[in-house]
């Protein structure tokens, strides 16, 4: 047995270096990361019992507080989070707290599943297809689904044509158990205007439906409770946390991969592998472990200092979905939003029978899939999601998302401060294919500093001119029958940002989203997938790094673009795939068969 090690202190300065608990030298597969993709990998790779597993993970354990999905927005704020921030950038983050956007990622076993809004929704058949078409032979969208399907297990009924949801799989999927009445004036507004309520993670996603969310009798699904719980008492996985990947360890003249380097309690380690080792350390770390280790763009690497191994266009592109979470709307009701003065024991209480408000993930109730007058994308192909909390900054009385943001204070006092206790909900515009595109370089050699993120947002006037026609279908909404029984009305206070426009017009919404949209954790194609002859493929449709042998990347960094959805689903999907891939690559396919 192997238990996950956690340990709890630090070594101090003058202690012997402190042998590694259960750890071997060698091992046939290293996971560096145990966030959506790399406890998956864990779990499918250890499946085949003569293949022996490391799993290393930066951060520890979940807690508590990280289980009750309504606990969401505190979470950004915590341990739990790497806290990463964008550099400044000129025209955007603009009421954010030093003009810099935070980037959050999940720290710890379950990665970014730790600290996630536990939103289900894949994409769209045409963004697996689009990436086919890019030269990724089999990523097609019939290709994929299966490994969609395998991932999850889902509670409720498939309405679609032919199947297209797992009951078997791993990650629990259901509707949130409970839903307040401000939530079925949004879907019920949405059908007013023509909408209709779909599954869209179905056969067609333009529509509104309530939140399929990643949790089971209403508390959260990370991918620990869902791959690892199950696996880590294999004899052939070793699962250790708190250790800190610093570089890939290549052979400078065969370009073989040979193992890791790591930190584990302020000492520096070596494990090897025999077969692969493979980064499923995220998006923004991924990269990072690759330019550490000379594989990444020439000219940078040797500005740092950093030996060339592999000209490669690590980091180059980033694309990420942009967020508006600051149209906030009041409404004519009376103690039907989500309010943190009003929580008690009673809704503990149902929490621990999986029912009442606190099986909500931060407030969020539904989505909208809409097209607007000026997409040119394919006819059934969403170009903006809405996204319905049934509460606001004030809910929380700046406690939770305010500080997850980061937004200068003098916003919450002026626009929302006044609205406390007041019934309210917000409706969140966010972006699906953005043409702005980001990119990430290293600080410097140290492989504890962050790397400098650069969003881009808002670089491309397009991206803008949908974002405020987003806005505007926000505002449609408002004057539904649907909207008007409850009342609902705009906060039409300015945030001070913006006070010299005139609210409401189409130079005030820009202002807005310079100042206060941001990321929805969503960054993507760092280490993008593409065949050869791609210039910006890092990877290629097999993971593998080009120009190095036995080194992978599985997680977000290889889609080659942000897909119409979130990505923790698509992530699952990538690293269910990447397993078999791997298991045919080294031939154990009949073995495994036997063993089971």
């Amino acid at each position: 047995m192997h238990p996950i090690v956690d340990p709890a202190q630090p070594a101090a300065r003058t202690r012997l270096p402190t042998p590694l608990p259960d750890v071997q030298k060698e091992y046939d597969f290293i996971i560096v990361g145990g966030g959506n993709a790399g406890a998956t990998l864990a779990n499918r790779l250890s499946e085949v019992s003569h293949w022996k597993i490391l799993l290393i993970e930066a951060g520890g354990t979940d807690n508590f507080l990280s289980e009750i999905p309504f606990m969401a927005a505190y979470l950004q704020s915590t341990a739990l989070n790497w806290n990463f921030i964008s550099e400044k950038q000129e025209g955007s983050c603009l009421g954010i707290i030093n003009e810099t956007c935070p980037m959050p990622r999940g720290k710890g076993l379950g990665g970014s599943t730790l600290i996630n809004y536990m939103i289900y929704n894949r994409g769209n058949r045409a963004d697996f297809d689009g990436w086919a078409a890019a030269g990724n032979e089999g990523w097609s969208y019939n290709d994929v689904l299966p490994y969609f399907m395998k991932s999850e297990r889902v509670t409720f009924q498939d309405t679609n044509k032919k199947p297209k949801h797992g009951k078997r799989g791993p990650v629990n999927v259901e509707y949130v158990a409970y839903r307040s009445r401000l939530v079925h004036a949004f879907v019920k507004a949405n059908e007013q205007l023509g909408r209709s309520i779909v599954d869209y993670n179905g056969d067609s996603q333009l529509g509104v439906d309530y939140l399929q969310a990643t949790t089971k009798r209403g508390k959260r699904v990370t991918s620990a409770s869902a791959y690892l719980k199950s696996s880590q008492n294999r004899k052939n996985l070793h699962i250790l946390t708190k250790a800190r990947a610093t570089k890939v360890l290549i052979n400078s003249k065969t370009k073989v991969t040979t193992g890791i380097e790591f930190l584990w309690q302020k000492q520096m380690h070596q494990v090897h592998a025999k077969k692969e080792v493979i980064l499923s350390a995220g998006t923004i770390q991924s990269p990072q472990l690759l330019m550490l280790s000379g594989v990444g763009p020439k000219e940078h690497l040797e500005e740092l200092g950093i030996p060339v191994l592999i000209d490669s266009p690590v980091g180059k592109s980033m694309y990420d979905h942009l967020c508006l979470t600051s149209l906030v709307f009041l409404t004519n009701t009376t103690m039907d939003f989500f309010d943190t003065d009003r929580l008690g024991v009673g809704d503990v209480l149902q929490y621990t029978h999986g029912k009442g408000t606190l099986t909500v993930p931060g407030a969020l109730e539904a989505l909208a899939f809409i097209k607007t007058e000026t997409s040119s994308g394919p006819s059934d192909v969403p170009d903006i999601e809405l996204l319905f909390l049934g509460g606001s900054p004030a809910s929380d009385y700046g406690t939770g998302s305010v500080r997850g943001f980061f937004w200068k204070q003098e916003i919450y006092d002026t626009v929302f401060k006044p609205t406390e206790h007041k019934d309210q909900f917000t409706i969140a515009v966010m972006l699906f294919h953005p043409k702005s595109k980001g990119y990430i370089r290293l600080k410097d050699s140290n492989p504890l500093h962050w790397p400098l993120i650069y969003h881009n947002f808002l670089t491309e006037p397009e991206d803008l001119a949908t974002m405020i026609q987003g806005i505007k279908e926000a505002l449609r909404l408002i004057e539904t029958p649907a909207m008007k029984a409850i009342g609902a009305y705009i906060n039409e206070t300015p945030i001070p940002t913006c006070a010299r426009f005139q609210f409401g017009t189409d130079s005030y919404w820009e202002c807005l989203l310079r100042s206060l949209a941001n990321t929805l954790h969503h960054q993507v194609s760092t280490c993008r997938m593409g065949p050869e002859n791609d210039p910006e493929a890092v990877v290629s449709p097999k993971l593998q790094v080009y120009g190095v042998q036995n080194l992978r990347v599985v997680d977000a960094s290889v889609m080659p673009y942000v897909p119409t959805g979130h990505t923790q689903a698509p992530v699952y999907m990538i690293a269910e795939k990447a397993a078999d891939m791997i298991k045919d690559h080294w031939n154990w396919g009949k073995e495994l068969k036997n063993d089971d």
